[in-house]
């Protein structure tokens, strides 16, 4: 009989976790997230006279109504629908002059929490930062993030920098992919190309038989800013089949003056100069010191491809930075390492004796309070939660959030504690900092006490659904969590968080027993003991799931 006990509560607990991945399965299938289609009118700030867009090479050719190109445009989306920032994606409107700079960003839509998204286009410093850059330049940006939406914006940033990595392995000046016979004057065993998954923008060099024998890159766009004596050129550079080590170039075309180009291809000897250096090698080279001596007569335009050269071998090094682990990847930030020490202490107060002491307890709250609501400001809502159902977890960008939630979400099932609401979560540390601090208190009667308990799951229960349907409905604006940190806060946080803490002076735990949805999800995860069985509160959740299965869109 206990055996079958043990197995009937772990398959309880078992149903429960499932039900929570069916809901986030659910709410997954109905968002799937889309470009936004671009029109003359949305990119008439930065291009004034834009009369017509022209899809081109991966991005949208604006032309004004003499079809003179005026600059091109692209939008983050989809190619960073999987950086997610403090609840889900942003897709961002990146414009770029005639030349390939940037003029500007914009953002198109988002699926991140609204206040923290104002709080980032308020911020007009943190968008100049790519303003009049090249892709090329932005290759080694530290973007600054902005403070009170740390997560948002880096994400941001990130994706812009990933599309602008994208877009440039195609050069608006040097549009011309290399040729299979180009290749074949260097390398005669080529028979076929293919693209190059490791290196975007180069092709693979394949022999009759199917095998990699070399790696096909040009120096173009990530030399197009690279000028020699009139203008940048673009040079076919031969690698071994890593991509490591340079086996010969040959120039393809340049906008330099004819005659000093025709110096550079004729001296063989300049020709040879990188053959057999490895990519490592040329990023790093100081020319003088390596002897690397300019072409008589075309000093300026063999230097200029020469810089060329090293400019290509240096993002090559980037390309193998960015195919490194997910290990190697993840970011560690200040706020993570407190999320862990709010872990750790977490568990020391709910598994340990010093939860029966006052000022344990007490000095447990106010750390929580100062340091979770005051200073790292990340709790765990509605908001965070369905933003992550809808686009995924940032357990790249924020762990330690992540691994939070992960205890919070499946604490109560496998402990039976109640680890978030009482342990860790900054807002009820604060009510219960103000417990019994005034002589008068009320508690409503039985029956109002039942009525009111309910609100919490009605309230959850609308939240999957606007969620599932993806109703216009701002779910940060539903709770008080975001009041901690007044410059994101909208007033209806502020407003929840104010009269909330009021009535606790009051009621203990006013705002925790009747108003907060997100400990209603954890209660209905939790699993309370022996005496726990499959009842009211499993049927209504499994039909509120498969409901949103079945009806929602998707």
């Amino acid at each position: 009989m206990p055996s079958t006990h043990r197995w009937k509560s772990l398959a309880l607990r078992l149903w429960r976790v499932a039900l929570l991945a069916l809901v986030v399965m659910a709410i997954r299938r109905s968002h799937s997230p889309a470009a936004v289609e671009l029109t003359v009118d949305r990119v008439h700030d930065f291009f004034p006279a834009a009369a017509t867009l022209i899809s081109q090479n991966g991005m949208q050719a604006v032309k004004d109504a003499s079809g003179i190109t005026l600059g091109h445009v692209m939008q983050t989306s989809p190619e960073a629908d999987d950086i997610i920032g403090y609840s889900g994606p942003t897709n961002t409107l990146i414009a770029l002059d005639s030349r390939g700079k940037v003029l500007g960003l914009r953002i198109l839509s988002s699926g991140d929490t609204t206040d923290h998204l104002a709080e980032v286009v308020r911020e007009r410093a943190f968008f100049k930062q790519f303003a009049d850059k090249k892709a090329a330049e932005l290759a080694n940006l530290q973007p600054h993030a902005v403070s009170g939406a740390t997560l948002t914006s880096s994400a941001i940033a990130e994706g812009v920098l990933r599309r602008l990595g994208r877009s440039a392995t195609t050069s608006l000046r040097f549009p011309d992919a290399i040729t299979l016979d180009e290749v074949k004057k260097l390398e005669p065993h080529a028979a076929t190309l293919r693209e190059a998954k490791a290196h975007p923008g180069s092709q693979e060099v394949l022999d009759a038989k199917g095998a990699v024998i070399a790696l096909a890159v040009r120096t173009a766009p990530a030399s197009d800013g690279t000028v020699g004596y009139k203008g940048p050129s673009d040079t076919f550079m031969l690698m071994d089949p890593s991509g490591t080590t340079l086996r010969g170039i040959a120039l393809r075309r340049s906008y330099d003056t004819e005659q000093y180009v025709g110096y550079v291809t004729g001296d063989e000897a300049f020709l040879k100069t990188f053959d057999g250096m490895t990519t490592e090698k040329i990023a790093h080279i100081d020319f003088n010191a390596a002897g690397v001596e300019g072409v008589s007569g075309a000093t300026q335009t063999s230097y200029g491809i020469a810089e060329g050269i090293r400019v290509r071998a240096e993002s090559l090094l980037h390309e193998e930075v960015a195919r490194s682990g997910w290990w190697q990847q993840i970011r560690w930030r200040w706020q993570d390492s407190g999320h862990v020490a709010i872990l750790l202490a977490a568990f020391v107060m709910a598994f340990t004796p010093l939860r029966g002491r006052a000022w344990c307890r007490h000095l447990h709250h106010v750390l929580l309070v100062v340091y979770g609501g005051f200073i790292a400001g990340e709790m765990l809502s509605q908001g965070l939660l369905a933003g992550w159902a809808t686009h995924g977890t940032p357990w790249k960008n924020a762990h330690g959030l992540v691994l939070l939630a992960a205890v919070a979400l499946l604490g109560p099932v496998f402990t039976s504690k109640q680890l978030y609401c009482h342990h860790i979560c900054p807002h009820g540390a604060l009510q219960q900092l103000l417990v019994r601090r005034l002589p008068w208190q009320w508690s409503p009667s039985r029956a109002l006490d039942k009525r009111l308990s309910k609100l919490p799951f009605v309230l959850l229960a609308f939240i999957l659904f606007s969620v599932a349907w993806a109703l216009p409905v701002n779910l940060n604006a539903l709770e008080p969590f975001d009041a901690y940190l007044f410059r994101v806060a909208g007033w209806a946080s502020i407003l929840i968080a104010i009269v909330g803490l009021l009535w606790s002076l009051f009621t203990p735990l006013a705002y925790c027993r009747y108003g907060c949805p997100t400990g209603a999800l954890f209660k209905l995860l939790r699993f309370t003991g022996d005496g726990d069985r499959f009842g009211a509160r499993d049927w209504l959740a499994a039909l509120g799931v498969t409901f949103v299965l079945f009806l929602a869109p998707g």
